[in-house]
């Protein structure tokens, strides 16, 4: 039994509709990295591999809230929005393989923000297959002139 033409245009409007959705609906996530308000910044790191430390450093606008970004032999996935939190991969190519870092951030990047990274190492680097570390940012002011760029204390 034959498709009436009608019903067959209706299916094919139908089936152009569902292959729209699918390519449209990702793109509707994607936004661009947060940046940082230029100034002097308290960063607190912590990772299993070397604990807790806290320093102070000099952040311009220009300086990515991810390593690698930018770099040319790293590339960038699309960063993708879900409600206050962002999430983008960084791939980068080094002498020793290939490093995946997974990061998801929040904060407004005015006073503060966070940024919890997973980093994948293909092949392991000295037996480590992947580490992770979180680093929370507290903006202090916008003179850096007079502030020391590595106060480093360890907790």
């Amino acid at each position: 039994m034959d498709t009436p033409k009608h019903e067959s245009d209706i299916m094919r409007v139908i089936a152009f509709l569902i292959a729209a959705l699918v390519f449209a609906i990702p793109a509707f996530g994607a936004t661009s990295l947060p940046v940082r308000k230029a100034g002097y910044w308290q960063l607190t790191t912590v990772a299993e591999t070397v604990g807790m430390k806290t320093f102070g450093t000099c952040i311009t606008t220009a300086d990515p809230v991810i390593t690698g970004v930018g770099n040319k032999d790293c590339q960038t996935s699309d960063v993708r929005e879900l409600g206050d939190e962002r999430y983008v991969d960084v791939i980068c190519r080094t002498d020793a393989g290939k490093e995946t870092t997974s990061t998801v951030l929040t904060g407004d990047f005015k006073t503060w923000y966070r940024a919890v990274s997973k980093i994948t190492f293909d092949p392991p680097q000295s037996g480590v297959a992947h580490m992770g570390v979180t680093i929370d940012g507290k903006y202090l002011g916008a003179n850096c002139s007079s502030k020391k760029t590595s106060t480093e204390s360890e907790k």
